[in-house]
């Protein structure tokens, strides 16, 4: 049976962890309780003949019932606990307990302290959940409005699709309404109230909300009475680089619209596109509250009055008194366990989900509320030892046929080392660097840092760390087993031509498989890695996430390996394998050039960092070249490039673990998801 302190531990909330119950703290304390016990009990005084009496065990038994029945008839005044209402500053008012001891105990002021702490984790419980509680349902609050917007917006441009005459069509969104013409008469703006078209009811049900639109009736009349009226916006992330220039054409438009008040605005910026990105938006934003109002409801029930439960049974039993009745009375009629504003919440959300985003399908609302992680297989763990296994034979046979061939012998030619060492490189390294990248997802798991909140993935689709051992070990499995097929060729007499092209091949499939669209091999991490590679090649114009500059961090120690991606690009794609000119490449002036610039791209991604500065430049002798032997000058570049991917490695735990500790001291459980429409104060 696992203990209540490790399950604890297993399933609380990283992030909130400061606020939970401090389980371990009052376990130490009815420790002590205990030992003060044992050590002032005297040692008992038994009666030889008593003892071999054949019915002292039935008299042992009698005396502690008799005790238990004593205690039981005098444990209701045992404590007291009381509750007083305290000012805050702010307009609810703060509840805290305090225990008082009605019963004089022998350890006494060990038991006085036992519950004043625990006085101390029923307050600060209490008033963190009436915090956080506090929270979801503004964020409820501003989200119902968000909906409410978005699906009248929605019915104007059904309306408008049905009918493309009829009603008024509004223009924009305004950060201040624009000056209309005020020289109607009152005769022209009743005619004009009589003409009412479905369009025209929603954008007054808007304007009644506070969403404001530039040449409606309502607008040219607020403007003309002369009061503040508050304009609403449609603010959709600019992400890629069309929504930043959709931004800028919007701003520069509305610049138009504002300064040219006698013309109608002939554009229309409430268009189809806009109001799909923001109902994804509110979408995301409904599934975070769902996910965090999940969180509480955990934290109240779930964890917290076990907790309580447990640590007042074991003083109970320490203290041979009966306490905890009475104390839990008080936690169950305290706020985070006798309020269900949560948990009506959750069924609300629920509701609103299933109606407008899943069709009233309620099995497709709980697929995005509640995405279920995948289970572990252990099929996994089966194929990681499999090509584990694999992997160190073909290796020593490598090794083997390597010795006998005389390759890296320095009197032997040097185009073994020269043209297809570098396509086998890219893979090895790339293959460490997911091995230590499947190390820190192990030890992200056992530290209990959230990593894929961290990096904002799925749970559901998010790399584990046997998956990352898996494709590690499939990747080096497929590479140690080319080499050997290709040096066996070589060793055979095959015509270099064909042989020398297994490489290429190899590095063919690999890209093939990375850009598959079909859904094997981990599509959605493959595609995940080509997105944030696009992100941070375009970083100008796309929004930077911390995936984005972790991963370029992680490019700046993958310099060798856009190295050899550059000598074996120009290997194949200039023909030089037919040859076996492998100096074709290395003496061009452009390929020098073009070296300095790789070199230098990841720097330019990711501005260089507070440490390991040696290591950080040993590219510089890939660059530079020194004077050694030409075997041993290919194996200190890879030998220094390993260097600097496990240092890689290592920095990501401590990197993350920093962002974990930011993300713990502010609580911060749930992503925020910015919101589409704001207001914002404008003058008529």
């Amino acid at each position: 049976m696992v203990k209540f302190s490790k399950e604890l531990e297993a399933q609380l909330i990283p992030e909130w962890k400061d606020a939970f119950v401090n389980y371990w703290q009052l376990k130490k304390h009815v420790k002590k309780i205990k030992l003060f016990r044992k050590n002032r009990q005297p040692p008992p005084e038994l009666n030889q003949d008593f003892c071999r009496s054949i019915f002292n065990p039935i008299r042992f038994i009698a005396m502690k019932l008799s005790t238990k029945l004593l205690s039981s008839n005098n444990n209701t005044e045992i404590i007291q606990v009381r509750s007083k209402t305290m000012e805050d500053g702010s307009d609810e008012e703060e509840i805290l307990y305090q225990t008082e001891l009605v019963q004089l105990f022998s350890e006494e002021d060990e038991v006085r302290v036992f519950f004043e702490r625990l006085d101390g984790e029923l307050n600060k419980v209490n008033q963190f959940y009436k915090t956080k509680e506090s929270e979801f349902l503004e964020r409820g609050e501003i989200l119902k409005k968000q909906l409410q917007i978005l699906v009248d917006l929605k019915r104007i441009l059904s309306d408008r699709r049905r009918k493309p005459n009829a009603g008024i069509l509004p223009c924009s969104w305004s950060s201040s309404p624009c000056n209309s013409d005020l020289s109607e008469s009152p005769t022209e703006m009743n005619d004009i109230s009589k003409e009412i078209s479905p369009t025209d009811e929603v954008i007054a049900a808007l304007e009644r909300n506070g969403v404001n639109f530039i040449n409606s009736a309502s607008s040219r009349a607020m403007t003309k009475k002369g009061k503040p009226k508050m304009a609403m916006r449609i603010d959709i992330p600019a992400t890629t680089p069309t929504r930043t220039i959709q931004a800028v054409t919007s701003m520069l438009w509305e610049d138009l619209v504002i300064n040219n008040p006698k013309k109608e605005a002939p554009g229309d910026f409430i268009n189809r596109k806009k109001i799909q990105c923001a109902e994804k938006m509110i979408r995301s934003a409904f599934v975070e509250l769902y996910r965090g109002l999940g969180l509480l409801k955990t934290y109240s029930s779930s964890l917290n009055m076990v907790a309580f439960t447990k640590i007042l049974k074991k003083f109970d039993k320490v203290s041979n008194q009966q306490a905890s009745a009475s104390y839990l009375k008080a936690v169950k009629r305290s706020h985070f366990i006798s309020s269900d504003k949560v948990v009506r919440l959750m069924d609300e959300v629920e509701s609103i989900f299933t109606k407008h985003f899943a069709n009233n399908d309620r099995k497709k609302a709980m697929k995005f509320l509640r995405p279920q992680k995948q289970r572990d297989s252990h099929m996994v763990t089966f194929f990681v030892g499999l090509f584990t296994g694999c992997l160190v034979s073909l290796f020593s046979v490598y090794i083997i046929l390597a010795h006998l061939s005389g390759i890296f012998s320095p009197s032997t030619e040097t185009a073994y080392m020269e043209t297809v060492y570098p396509v086998f490189s890219v893979f090895a390294l790339l293959s460490l660097h997911l091995f230590l990248y499947g190390c820190n997802l192990f030890m992200w798991k056992n530290a209990r840092i959230n990593d894929n909140f961290i990096f904002e993935f799925a749970p559901n689709t998010a790399l584990k760390y046997r998956d990352a051992f898996l494709i590690c070990t499939t990747f080096m499995t497929s590479v140690v087993g080319a080499m050997v097929i290709h040096l066996l060729l070589r060793i055979g007499g095959f015509s270099p031509t064909h042989v020398d092209s297994i490489p290429g091949i190899l590095l063919l499939i690999f890209i093939a498989l990375l850009l598959c669209p079909l859904d094997i091999f981990y599509r959605p991490t493959r595609f995940c890695f080509l997105r944030i590679i696009r992100n941070i090649i375009c970083s100008p114009f796309y929004k930077v996430l911390m995936v984005d500059f972790f991963m370029a961090d992680q490019l700046t120690s993958q310099i060798p390996l856009l190295r050899h991606l550059e000598s074996t690009a120009c290997y194949f794609l200039a023909g030089s394998f037919k040859t076996h000119e492998y100096a074709t490449c290395k003496n061009g002036k452009l390929y020098r050039q073009l070296a300095y610039v790789i070199s230098f791209l990841p720097y330019y991604w990711r501005a260089m960092q507070a440490l390991n500065v040696v290591l950080r430049v040993a590219w510089i002798e890939s660059i530079m070249r020194f004077r050694i032997d030409p075997v041993q000058t290919h194996l200190l570049d890879f030998f220094l490039a390993s260097l600097e991917v496990i240092r890689r490695g290592h920095w990501n735990f401590y990197r993350l673990e920093n962002e974990h500790l930011n993300n713990v001291g502010k609580f911060r459980a749930v992503k925020t998801v910015p919101l589409p429409f704001r207001e914002t104060d404008s003058e008529g």
